[in-house]
């Protein structure tokens, strides 16, 4: 029986033909014993009607004559039935057709019963006939004189044979119905086998990597394998996406630990350098040792620095920064931002221009990070623009105040506009390490404009500048 119930279809298969079959020969018992019953009982009451007209027909007469004799014959060949008349003494007296049973005995039991006025139904079994007889008797007479009996013998083989006949109808129709029955059983399995045989291949793929596979539903299914199947194609959805976001934090990990390397590696090699030079002698010079210490402190302050602003954007990722919310003037801001970064401007030969047109409400904002967002912005401004300027302008649109800041420096290409807000992105690698940065103050940008519930965009061509506008709702909704 194993090979039955690993397979459903073949399980659910033999189940459903096992109860239409049960369900067919129990209809089928059902019909031909109830065709036998009734056509049996038909018969009864025919030969008792055919015995009791009988007995109209003689019930005159208490004796046999020839006239009944003949009246017997008649009645005998239209009827097609074997009729007996016995006497009061249970002796046959007359027969329509057999002559040699004259004079035999009748059963005592059924002639005290007769004699007492009740008819009788029996099947008989008649010595010299093959066949079983179905037996009617009834009282010869009246109810006042009952002069004997009136037998009437009619074969049951027909009765039988109309049973068989109707028999072999039902199981036909059992065999024609079952036909039809086991392609639409076999067609019903498969309606329900065959999704799940689907689901189950598709669940092994997933299970092997392929996060794409879904199982295609259609009207023939039933509707609860039609909602398992969606709700698996849903389940295969989240894993797809959960797989996709585990294969994205998977790259950014493996693309941060590339990057910290490699942001690690220059300033360690360089100060490893310097320090066996000065270990081993070779720098004498006290102006060439002060000039090396000199290089050994500023690599020592940028990877302060760049832990620093790793830490402050791993914090900010994990919303783990909160803002200390008053009334700001971005104005004033600005002003004090632009004022800290003069001299090196100055440096760059640059020159910031401030523009506001008319006052602009203040916002909802935490004073010190806002001035850490411009910092960051008019700082790589500065760095990469000479002899040129700077513009920061103020305005306010509708529930909005909008900072722009604009350059006229080298420009970002347009093929790392959308990357310059990832981790240790530069867009200019090859520029000397004068003013070099960590690659981290972009993405702690946006994640601190997102935090004030704002918006950046930046635009730049190449060769002509780059412009960050940036907007801050006047009142935050949280």
């Amino acid at each position: 029986m194993k090979w039955i119930n690993k397979s459903l279809f073949r399980r659910l298969l033999i189940s459903y033909l096992f109860i239409i079959i049960l369900g067919f020969g129990l209809i089928g018992a059902v019909i031909t014993i109830s065709s036998q019953n009734y056509i049996t009982e038909a018969k009864r009451q025919e030969i008792l009607q055919q015995a009791t007209s009988i007995n109209a027909a003689i019930m005159d007469f208490n004796t046999v004559t020839h006239e009944v004799e003949d009246l017997l014959a008649q009645l005998g060949q239209f009827s097609g039935s074997n009729i007996w008349l016995f006497n009061e003494e249970g002796s046959i007296v007359a027969t329509a057709s057999r002559q040699d049973v004259l004079g035999e005995p009748i059963n005592e039991e059924i002639i005290n019963e007769i004699l007492q006025g009740r008819s009788r139904i029996e099947v008989m079994r008649i010595e010299e006939e093959e066949r079983p007889m179905l037996s009617v008797i009834v009282p010869w007479g009246t109810n006042e004189k009952i002069h004997g009996g009136i037998v009437l013998h009619s074969p049951i083989s027909g009765i039988n044979s109309t049973v068989r006949s109707i028999r072999e109808i039902v199981l036909w129709g059992i065999i024609s119905g079952l036909i039809i029955v086991s392609f639409l059983v076999s067609y019903l399995s498969w309606t329900i086998s065959r999704p799940l045989k689907n689901l189950d291949e598709a669940a092994n793929e997933i299970a092997l990597g392929n996060w794409k596979k879904r199982v295609h539903s259609d009207n023939t299914f039933p509707e609860e394998i039609d909602a398992l199947i969606r709700s698996f194609n849903r389940m295969a959805d989240k894993i797809n996406k959960i797989e996709d976001e585990r294969e994205v934090l998977e790259q950014r990990r493996t693309d941060f630990i590339a990057n910290i390397s490699h942001e690690l590696r220059t300033p360690l090699t360089a100060m490893k350098g310097f320090l066996e030079a000065l270990q081993d002698g070779l720098v004498k010079d006290p102006d060439s040792q002060q000039k090396y210490y000199e290089i050994m402190y500023r690599e020592t302050e940028y990877l302060n620095h760049l832990v620093n602003d790793l830490m402050d954007l791993i914090k900010l990722e994990r919303k783990e920064v909160s803002l200390d919310l008053y009334f700001v003037h971005l104005d004033e801001v600005l002003k004090k931002v632009s004022l800290n970064l003069e001299r090196e401007m100055e440096e760059n030969n640059n020159i910031f221009i401030y523009k506001e047109e008319t006052k602009t409400p203040p916002i909802i904002g935490d004073s010190l990070r806002l001035e850490e967002i411009f910092k960051n912005i008019i700082h790589n401004a500065n760095k990469f623009t000479e002899d040129g300027t700077i513009t920061a302008e103020l305005k306010q649109e509708g529930s909005f105040v909008v900072v722009t800041i604009a350059d006229t420096g080298i420009g970002i290409p347009s093929y790392d506009l959308k990357r310059i807000w990832e981790r240790f992105f530069k867009v200019d690698r090859v520029r000397s390490k004068k003013g070099r940065g960590t690659g981290l103050g972009l993405a702690i940008v946006k994640e601190l404009v997102r935090l004030h519930e704002g918006e950046i965009e930046v635009d730049s061509e190449l060769g002509t500048g780059t412009t960050f506008i940036i907007r801050f709702p006047i009142q935050m909704k949280k």
